[in-house]
């Protein structure tokens, strides 16, 4: 109980301190949680850490504000190496950097801040988190209290049990509150020390009660590992121990005051107000580059073999070339929509050929600095010129078809639409659990090792652990195939409510063997099974779509189409009318897409983007992307939902659709969010 908690740990009720230690009342009929939740493999990082940042995960209460007084930054600085709080939004839990170089480069040696910030004060009390090497005398010292009346403040503690970490319990000091106004550089704050022969560090920390490691803050270019005889060192005095308590205090009274009030003239308004200006009175400027010419290949092949491979490559490049030019046609579709609703767009379209120069060639006219928004480019080996672009003019980046994203941690105006599917697992396992609620779950795990299938596993593990017990709750097992599958499946069927079957693995010859194997076990046992795999699945020609159908297989993705929708069927009447042809959904699903068809793969692909992003801009100009949580629109094929991977990285698409294919040999299509 929380009173309890207080009773244990006096101060805690007016908050806490990062790196102190709670005393927590242990409860004999404490159980310990199932020793293979402890093993779960952690899920990927979408990227590395930097070195040239402390990270920080923010807790309850901190603020903006408060945060750029504890790493000694100005929130300009924060806001700067975390452009996602540009909103405001600070969230618990969630993590912020800071540039190492800005925190020294802003921090006063001699001002000696952190060894008196590190308390609360409530009432006639602070209350300090012990730091390495104190003693109830230099904390006295550091607080301007008697020793005695520190330890009589404490009396459960000992000068022999100081753990680092604990609270101590301090009389407010009286400190007249002109002590913060006297200059640093003041003689009377420090004593000068000449160091005799053989001295030591610590022999002077204990002659002065001056903790060793604030005396090396105050003397940083002396050479400690090395101390001669007649360095001269500065020792604190009274004083400067009492400017500093004056000082910490009141930035403490002016942080209450501040906290609701200093980090708005940082922030751009978060209102999301209707823009009135771009797109109407100023026309609004998209640039789009894909390489329309990846067919053109200038190359002369000698032998037969060499011919032969330049049918390949250009039948390669052709295919690729009508992907960019159906993505293009969805596009002009788009811009024919919004132009009825009176927009102004300007587009240019870039041919950026597959070669770096073309590119660079490109990212050289003056006029793409000018833009608002920029789709493109089409593989991951061309997107980090263009993010470098992106990120340098502050111009929001739509990344539309590669599910391959090397920036995504790098670029905070980056929009990634194809997300891959490690980044979804979260809510994916949600939505599996979910479903399996009262039944039991049954993990197939995969013959080979497969990373993604693993971490996968390991957090629907996790999430069944956590509804052990409670509402929700589920049996679960994990099972590795053995010499004779159908048997063992058999065994492991409950024949007394739903049996939930989930296959990790993206690679077809694991789907292709168990599908037949479940389909078996279902004809032969009369259980029920619902079977779940990856997005992937959809594309594996291997696969039986019967088989799918009778174990009422479901499947996550973020596109796909929904026949019944009227927004649907006016798209496919219309693009039957521009472009003479079919679209749908990229390819039908459990077979590949016959490149010689008359269909369109990517023109709703190209429409959905651009109608999407441009109306975001028009609806709330250029800081749409505060914006978008309250941003409504209907797309044809997906379900845009977009996140921030960190706080200082890009935006990537999470919004899902789940996929039932019924047994009745019906296809239900359902938002996730």
């Amino acid at each position: 109980p929380l009173d309890v908690l207080y009773e244990k740990n006096p101060g805690s009720e007016a908050g806490l301190i990062v790196g102190a230690i709670l005393r927590i009342p242990v409860q004999k009929d404490y159980r310990q949680a199932p020793d293979s939740v402890s093993n779960i493999v952690a899920m990927p990082e979408v990227g590395q850490r930097d070195e040239r940042y402390v990270y920080h995960t923010v807790l309850a209460g901190e603020t903006i504000y408060s945060l750029s007084r504890k790493f000694n930054v100005t929130m300009d600085e924060l806001l700067e190496s975390n452009p996602a709080l540009r909103s405001g939004v600070l969230t618990t839990g969630s993590e912020i950097r800071v540039v190492k170089a800005q925190m020294a480069q802003n921090f006063d040696v001699a001002e000696g801040e952190q060894e008196v910030q590190s308390f609360i004060e409530n009432g006639d009390y602070l209350y300090h988190s012990i730091l390495q090497g104190q003693t109830f005398y230099s904390i006295s010292r550091l607080y301007q209290v008697d020793v005695e009346e520190l330890k009589a403040a404490n009396p459960s503690v000992s000068q022999d049990d100081l753990k680092v970490g604990f609270m101590l319990k301090i009389p407010k000091p009286r400190i007249d509150d002109r002590m913060a106004d006297i200059d640093k550089d003041d003689k009377r704050l420090f004593h000068t020390h000449k160091v005799r022969r053989r001295e030591t560090l610590y022999g002077i920390s204990r002659h002065y009660h001056v903790d060793m490691e604030l005396i090396k803050k105050i003397n940083p270019d002396v050479n400690f590992q090395r101390l001669s005889n007649g360095d001269l060192l500065r020792i604190p005095t009274d004083a400067w121990f009492a400017r500093q308590t004056a000082i910490a205090m009141a930035d403490d009274r002016e942080a209450e005051a501040a906290e609701d009030i200093d980090s708005s003239k940082f922030l751009i308004s978060n209102e999301c107000l209707r823009n009135n200006t771009l797109g109407y009175r100023e026309p609004l400027r998209v640039a789009l580059m894909l390489p329309f010419a990846a067919a053109n290949r200038d190359q002369t092949y000698g032998s037969r073999a060499d011919s032969l491979q330049a049918v390949r490559e250009t039948r390669s490049s052709s295919n690729l070339t009508r992907r960019f030019t159906e993505f293009y046609s969805g596009v002009l579709l788009a811009l024919d929509t919004l132009k009825q609703r009176g927009i102004n767009i300007d587009m240019s379209v870039y041919d950026i050929a597959p070669d770096t120069n073309s590119l660079k060639r490109v990212l050289r006219d003056p006029s793409l600095r000018k833009a608002h928004l920029i789709i493109g480019p089409a593989s991951a080996n061309e997107l980090p010129l263009v993010s470098d672009f992106s990120r340098e003019y502050g111009i929001p980046l739509v990344y539309p078809m590669s599910n391959t994203n090397p920036e995504l941690d790098y670029n905070p105006y980056l929009f990634h639409i194809n997300t891959p599917d490690y980044l979804l697992f979260d809510i994916i396992a949600d939505e599996i659990v979910r479903d399996a609620a009262g039944g039991k779950l049954i993990v197939i795990m995969p013959t080979e090792k497969e990373d993604n299938a693993a971490h996968f596993a390991a957090l629907i593990k996790q999430k069944a652990f956590e509804r052990a017990g409670g509402p929700g709750a589920f049996e679960y097992v994990e099972y590795s195939p053995g010499a004779d599958e159908l048997a063992e499946l058999i065994q492991l069927m409950a024949t007394d409510r739903g049996n939930y079957v989930l296959v990790p693995s993206s690679k077809i010859s694991e789907v292709t063997r168990v599908v037949p194997v479940l389909y078996g076990v279902r004809e032969q046992s009369k259980a029920e099974i619902n079977f779940y795999g990856l997005s992937d699945v959809l594309r594996f020609q291997t696969v039986d779509p019967e088989q799918i159908h009778a174990l009422n297989g479901t499947f996550f993705r973020s596109f796909g189409l929904d026949y019944g929708d009227r927004a649907t069927g006016d798209f496919i009447a219309k693009y039957r009318q521009w472009f003479k042809t079919e679209p749908h959904a990229i390819s039908p699903y459990f077979q590949n897409h016959d490149a010689s068809s008359t269909y369109s793969r990517y023109g709703i692909w190209g429409y959905d983007v651009t109608n999407y992003f441009i109306s975001a801009l028009v609806e709330y100009g250029e800081d749409f992307d505060l914006c978008l949580d309250n941003f409504k629109h209907h797309q044809i094929q997906f379900n845009f939902n977009f996140e921030r991977v960190s706080n200082w990285g890009g935006f990537y698409n999470s919004g899902l659709y789940k996929f039932r294919f019924r047994p009745d040999l019906k296809m239900e299509r359902i938002k996730v969010n």
